[in-house]
């Protein structure tokens, strides 16, 4: 079974603050290859949006695999750098 995520008013509010259309935010929790990061109950995936600029979303985990969306920003350039980096393997 796949993950399923949790859209908030709140996470909504976000994305208007961040600039951030929710089309984009659909378009990386789908996308492979992307960089996904569990730590306890918080999720962590970035990954290249529709225009090709880096998006980043955070999620907490309420259940197994049910997570509610907090928070997503486009990454800066060195952040984009290093995130590419990590999807070559580290090269």
């Amino acid at each position: 079974m796949g993950d399923e995520y949790r859209w908030t008013d709140d996470f909504y509010d976000s994305l208007h603050d961040a600039g951030v259309d929710w089309r984009d935010v659909l378009h990386i929790l789908a996308v492979h290859p992307r960089i996904r990061h569990h730590l306890g109950a918080v999720l962590r995936i970035a990954a290249p949006a529709r225009n090709g600029d880096w998006l980043a979303v955070s999620a907490i985990e309420e259940h197994d695999n049910t997570y509610t969306l907090v928070r997503a920003r486009w990454l800066d350039p060195d952040e984009t750098q290093a995130a590419r980096k990590m999807l070559q393997g580290g090269q």
